[in-house]
């Protein structure tokens, strides 16, 4: 894994502060998460319409889904 994936909270809405290249996301994000912060379609896992992850693999422990960054739509200097 190449870290952990960072959001902070910005009024009306969140930020992706760090999105590593590989990640796993837990399932308790997956499940406590609101539209506007996880939108998954598919084997797509969208972040705050701001990065794009393809999952890749489960992993068992901890439980989440392993997943790789396919497109990242922040702005040049935020990356």
């Amino acid at each position: 894994m190449d870290g952990e994936l960072t959001l902070q909270k910005v009024p009306g809405g969140i930020k992706v502060m760090h999105a590593p290249r590989l990640t796993c996301i837990s399932l308790e994000a997956l499940a406590d998460a609101c539209s506007h912060a996880l939108r998954v379609n598919g084997d797509r896992i969208t972040v705050a319409d701001q990065v794009v992850y393809q999952v890749t693999a489960w992993q068992a422990s901890p439980p989440g889904l392993t997943v790789a960054l396919i497109e990242d739509l922040r702005p040049e200097g935020e990356r």
